[in-house]
Formats: C-alpha cells, structure tokens, sequence
C-alpha cells in the first residue's frame, strides 16, 4: 500500500528542486559571463593606460611599478632591449602569440591574459587568475540564490499545506463512512467536497442507493413470501385434518386430491416467488449474447404445444425469418414461457395463441396474442403489479407474480410491456419491446 499525498509531495518536492537548481546554474552562469565580461573590460583598460609607455621608460616604472589592483598582474617588455617591468614579485608573464586575450596556465593556476603592443614598441600585458573571477561571481550570485532556496524551502510547505487541507477532505468522508451503521445507507453529502472527490462521492452514493434498493427488494421478498404462503400452507394443513378425519374412502380420496392440489399451487407459488428473487433488483450474472428470437420462440411453442393441446389450444409460433438481438436467453425463455402460461390459463378450449417476433427500429419485439376474454382498460395499468389478479380471473388457478416477472425480465433488457388487441379483434396480446444494438430490421 502506498500513500498518493507522500507521493504527490515527493514529486512536487524533487520537480521544484530540479527547477530551483536549474534556475540557480543559469543565474550563475549568466553572473559568472557578466564578471568575465566586466573584468575583461578591467583587463584592456589597464593595458590601455601604458599606450604611450616607450623603452627609455621601462626602467623608471620598474622602479616605482606597482598594480592599483592586486588581483592583476602588469607586464611590460621591450622585444628589442629585453627591457621588462613587471608589477608583482613572480615569474614573468608569458608572452602571448596574438594580440588580445587568452589563457595561460602560469604555476599551475589557469591566468586570463590580455596582451597588446603600443606604437612605440613596448609590449604590455595584464593577467588576472581565474578563480579570482570564480570568486566573485559566486559572490554576487549570492544575493539571488540564497533568496531562491528560501523561497524554495517557503514554497515545500506552503504545497505540503495546501495537499494536506485537500486530502482534509477525503480523510472527512473516510471517517464519515466509518462512523456509519451497517443498515446506514443514506447519501454521503457532497456539500464543500473537491471536484476530483465528488465523483468517487457519487459513485459511492450510487452503490449505496442498489444495496438500498437490494435490501428493500429482499425485505419486500420475505414479506410477500410470508403472506402468499401462509394461505395455502393454512389450506394445506385443513386438508391433512379433513384427510385424518374422513370416514369413508371416497372422502379421503377427496381429501387426498385436494391436498394434491394444493401441493401443486404450493410448489407453484414457491417456484414463482424464487424466479422473483433472482430478478429483483438487478441481474447481470449471466452475459447478453446474440439470440434469434425467432427459434426461441419455436422451441417455447413445441415445449408448451402439448399442454395447449389438453385445453384444444392451437399454439403457434407465428414468426420464420429469423430475429437476431443481444439478449439473455434463459431470461427471455422465461419471459416467453410465463406469457404463453398465462395465455392459455385464460384462452378458453378451441382458442388460438400465436408468438411474433421481429425486429425493427432497431427494437426487438415479442409479442403473445390470444383471442381469449382480454383485460379490461382499467386494469391494464396494474396487472404487471405483483400478486394482483383481475377481477373475474381469481377463480382461476395463479399466484399473481408471472406477469410481474415479464416486467421485470423486460426492464433488465431496456424495455418496457405494453397490451394491445389481441388475435382477430379478441383477447390481448402482450408486447415487449427493448432496444437492440447492430440488429437488422425485419423489412
């Protein structure tokens, strides 16, 4: 593990460094250029001075010679007499090839050296060493860099501050978070939070609204269980009675064959309740992935067509070209399977189902039409509800949930059910539409 704040100063501290040592070699170079150029300057203007120096005079300014500046060296030789004045005790001074300036090496040391020849004949030199010059560059280079490693050090803590108060603001939503309940799952507010925080916030905010909707639907789940089951298990449990009490066989037969029944709505109910579980909320364990509607839909209709043949039900699949979506097979299996159920619950003997498929609008459709009694206007708006029943359908065998869970198969594909007329003017048909990405309209 690994900490963004040291890592964040660390950089800052080696990039303002680096700059800061940068700046301080161009600041000294440029000093350093300008000493040399100011005492090369020094250097002609001494040599200038001896311009009308002649031989005759050499041997008087070797007697009273002496540098006004002790950091230079005055040399002047006559090439014809040999005659030489020298300003400081040492070895002579080289004498330099060419007119101008140049460097010597003189007992080891690195010497600047300006040589000229008047018109008189003599020849002057004056010589500085280096490190004299190295020297007073450093010197006045001092006063601009020791104000910028200040200013330097000033500007490390002022970042240290500023990245400590801004991650002030993560450690506040971290301990926020830590005080917080497990069953807590309110919002965290995103009121004085920095614009890099406020998405992490937010996306926070997000898991923490599914887990809440999660906990809901599991809450919602247990309570719709405990109610839909405590009926049929009380039925269940007087049937056992009426069995144990019965007197004759054909009575207990009886009982026995509701009992049977009862097992079975039972069963039927769980089945449906557990189908609701792994629907509800969210379900994308299983991956979207090209399916033809279309050979679902036959595969639905030869799974189903012999329990519509016990009711003298002609079910079909109504569709032949093939109808390619991105989709979940077994969710929308499902879907097929729980309309086609519902359909023949309802369509009575010598009745017609058909199932469509297409595509277009780049949409998928599916839709179940039957020329049974239909749904009324007013309840089209709530029989996708869980548990509802129409009025005139509870003498029917159902739980209520088949629809729900067409709905919600729908809503994970992006799409919505709708009701239109169904088969010939009759019944209804069940439509479901969902948006289909690189999907070829059905012409």
């Amino acid at each position: 593990m690994y900490s963004i704040k040291t890592r964040l100063l660390a950089a800052i501290t080696i990039a303002l460094t680096l700059a800061t040592l940068c700046a301080a070699a161009a600041i000294y170079f440029s000093v350093e250029n300008e000493i040399n150029r100011l005492l090369d300057n020094s250097l002609r203007q001494v040599a200038l001075a001896y311009q009308n120096v002649r031989s005759q005079d050499i041997l008087r300014i070797r007697r009273d010679f002496f540098a006004q500046d002790e950091s230079m060296v005055v040399q002047i030789i006559d090439p014809n007499t040999g005659a030489k004045a020298l300003s400081r005790s040492m070895d002579p001074l080289p004498i330099a090839d060419q007119i101008g300036f140049s460097n010597v090496k003189i007992g080891g040391e690195i010497w600047r050296l300006y040589t000229t020849q008047n018109s008189y004949g003599p020849i002057i030199e004056v010589a500085q060493p280096t490190f004299v010059r190295s020297e007073i560059a450093l010197q006045s280079a001092k006063s601009v860099l020791l104000p910028l490693f200040f200013m330097l050090v000033l500007i490390a803590l002022v970042c240290q501050i500023i990245i400590g108060q801004g991650f002030r603001a993560l450690s506040r939503t971290a301990s926020a978070i830590g005080r917080r309940s497990p069953s807590s799952l309110t919002p965290l507010s995103l009121k004085g939070l920095p614009a890099e925080i406020e998405p992490l916030v937010s996306s926070l905010n997000n898991l923490l609204e599914q887990l809440s909707d999660s906990l809901k639907a599991q809450k919602r789940f247990a309570s719709d269980a405990a109610h839909e089951l405590r009926t049929p298990l009380t039925a269940l449990t007087l049937q056992i009675q009426l069995a144990e009490r019965a007197k004759t066989e054909e009575a207990r037969q009886k009982a026995f064959g509701r009992l049977k029944d009862g097992i079975k709505r039972a069963t039927r109910l769980v089945t449906q309740l557990l189908t609701m579980a792994r629907l509800d909320p969210d379900n994308r364990s299983q991956p979207l992935l090209p399916l033809d509607l279309t050979a679902l839909a036959h595969s639905v209709c030869d799974e189903l067509a012999p329990l519509a043949a016990q009711k003298n039900i002609e079910l079909k699949a109504a569709s032949d070209k093939p109808a390619v979506a991105i989709a979940n097979e077994d969710a929308l299996r499902l879907l097929m399977n729980n309309l086609c159920d519902n359909a023949m619950r309802y369509t009575p003997a010598d009745g017609h189902i058909e199932i469509r498929t297409y595509i277009r609008a780049s949409k998928a459709f599916i839709e179940v039409c039957d020329d049974g009694p239909g749904v009324p206007e007013t309840e089209r708006e709530r029989i996708f509800e869980r548990f509802y029943r129409a009025e005139g359908t509870k003498t029917i065998p159902g739980t209520g949930l088949g629809l729900a869970i067409v709905r919600r198969v729908a809503e994970l594909h992006g799409g919505t059910p709708s009701l239109d007329a169904g088969l010939n003017g009759k019944g209804v048909c069940f439509r479901i539409s969902f948006p289909v990405a690189g999907a070829q309209e059905e012409n």
